[in-house]
């Protein structure tokens, strides 16, 4: 701070009302001490108390002005440069080594006006350049306080901003209320509103639905839902669910709702169908259908509904219809015979694969023949154990018992897996062709199919090559032809065969088993086109 005029004071530790004498300062730094010679050619002698006090009757100030001037005489005359403070350097002229704090050195109070030499808290007084002022670097403070400020007040202006535009961006999408479109009619909500809010708020009246029995007599009116309709053209779910900004709402009535209710499963087993005329006669799997039982909880009443429809057992009798190609299907009855081996080796020389209704009880004497029948690669399935001996005559398997039905055609499969190895066809011909009424449903668990024929060469006649020759030759495309490689010599079918095979070949013709004769249809197709015919009739 500025040297100020030291108040009069009365008491004992001010300097100046202080008669002790004082050490004079111990130096700080190596250096001569001033001489007393060296002082007085200075023209400086160190202040004592006589030589400090004024007559009496001088105000304060005057004391203070007089002992300050004793000191300055003294301490100008004694004042040493340190020996390693270089020089400073100032504005107004070269600036003599300081010591003491920096507040001496900047020109403060000089020290206590001493009554007594020697004070050692003094600093001896020196002149210097133009004191520096108090408060010189305030501004170098101020900047930066006033960059701290700014950066502060930036800050909240962008925190601010930030929080506004939130806000705005928020209620821009979420407005305190905004239109939407109820059944053609714009109304204005409130944020929050519902469906069940527009209809509560009468903005639309629908008629809420009924509790129905499980027959559809009405229990309760307007006990169903209350509403329905959609939103945006989804159907309502939750009528408690808010609408937005925009949505179009259509509120129709409620629909009704049925009575809970017990339930009780009822299957029904499938049924019998004979369905078509063919050569082919095919069984078609049926499936149970399920009847559901509803008692009602309020009403007592008890309804039943089809669930699942009942699909009887079809046995569809139906004709291959192999398209635009051209096949035909040889089969060949009664074997193994002790001619059959020739006839595989004509069937070989012009690569003709054929189906084979083998006789259950012949095969054990032929196993080379029914070796090389599967070998190359003919179908080979039943046409029973001893052809219907016994009860049935040698001829009609309907005339047995549903048992020796079934044995006939087990013992007849069993033979040719015996003999070959290989599982046997599930496909059957019945002796002569008899295959009616319950025997068809009693064999349904034991083949797939029961073969007939379209062209019967009636071969077994003896008829003559060229009669032979003239049947297989007239044969039409999905044709079945009826011969037979066993029952007797079968020489005339042998030499049939040689001359009939090249020419249906020449005529674009192709041979097939039965098995593949059956994959050109969809016979549950054909099965549900039948149905629905006799249906509509």
């Amino acid at each position: 701070m500025p040297d100020q005029p030291m108040p009069a004071s009365g008491g004992a530790n001010n300097p100046r009302n202080n008669p002790r004498n004082h050490r004079k300062p111990v130096r700080r730094h190596d250096g001569a001490a001033p001489s007393a010679a060296g002082a007085a050619a200075a023209g400086g002698v160190p202040p004592t108390p006589d030589a400090a006090r004024v007559a009496p009757g001088q105000d304060a100030a005057a004391q203070e002005a007089a002992a300050r001037a004793a000191y300055e005489q003294y301490a100008a005359a004694t004042a040493q440069p340190h020996p390693a403070a270089p020089a400073q350097t100032h504005p107004s002229g070269p600036v003599p080594p300081q010591y003491g704090s920096r507040y001496q050195q900047q020109g403060g109070y000089a020290g206590y006006a001493q009554s007594a030499a020697g004070n050692p808290r003094v600093m001896p007084a020196h002149k210097v350049g133009a004191p520096a002022a108090p408060y010189a670097d305030f501004d170098r403070y101020k900047k930066k306080g006033n960059k701290k400020k700014a950066g502060i007040i930036s800050l909240v202006l962008v925190a601010v901003l930030l929080v506004g535009g939130g806000v705005g961006a928020y209620l821009y999408l979420n407005p305190p209320t905004f239109n939407v479109t109820v059944n053609g009619m714009t109304r204005t909500v409130n944020q929050g509103t519902t469906t069940a809010d527009i209809v509560a708020d009468g903005v639309v009246s629908p008629k809420a639905g009924n509790l129905v029995a499980v027959d559809g007599e009405v229990l309760e009116e307007g006990s169903g839902t209350p509403f329905g309709g959609t939103v945006n053209g989804n159907e309502i779910t939750d009528t408690n669910m808010a609408l937005h900004k925009g949505d179009t709402v259509q509120i129709v009535d409620g629909s009704d709702i049925t009575e809970d209710y017990d339930t009780e499963t009822v299957e029904t087993a499938p049924g019998q169908a004979e369905l078509g005329q063919g050569a082919i006669h095919v069984y078609i799997p049926g499936e149970a259908g399920q009847t559901e039982k509803r008692t009602g909880k309020v009403s007592g009443k008890t309804v039943e509904e089809v669930v699942k429809p009942v699909q009887n057992n079809v046995y569809l009798q139906y004709d291959a219809n192999p398209g635009d190609e051209k096949v035909v299907a040889l089969t060949f009855d009664d074997g193994p015979w002790a001619t059959t081996s020739e006839l595989l080796d004509v069937l070989k020389e012009y690569d003709v694969k054929a189906t084979f209704f083998t006789i259950g009880e012949q095969i054990a004497d032929q196993p080379n023949t029914m070796k090389q029948m599967a070998e190359a690669g003919h179908q080979i399935a039943t046409h029973s154990w001893d052809h219907a001996a016994g009860s049935g005559r040698g001829v009609d398997m309907t005339r047995m018992s549903t048992e020796e039905q079934i044995a006939e055609v087990q013992k007849g499969q069993q033979a040719i897996t015996d003999a070959t190895g290989q599982e046997a066809s599930k496909v059957f011909r019945s002796p002569g062709g008899n295959y009616h009424d319950e025997i068809i449903w009693t064999l349904q668990p034991y083949v797939t199919a029961e073969i007939g024929w379209n062209v019967d060469t009636e071969d077994w006649r003896r008829p003559g090559v060229d009669a032979i020759v003239q049947r297989i030759e007239s044969v039409k495309s999905g044709d079945i032809v009826l011969m037979h490689d066993g029952g007797g010599p079968r020489t005339q079918t042998i030499e049939a065969l040689k001359i009939a095979l090249p020419y249906l070949k020449e005529q674009g013709f192709k041979f097939v088993t039965i098995d593949e004769l059956m994959a050109y249809d969809d016979v549950k197709a054909i099965a549900q086109s039948l149905e629905e015919g006799q249906q509509a009739q």
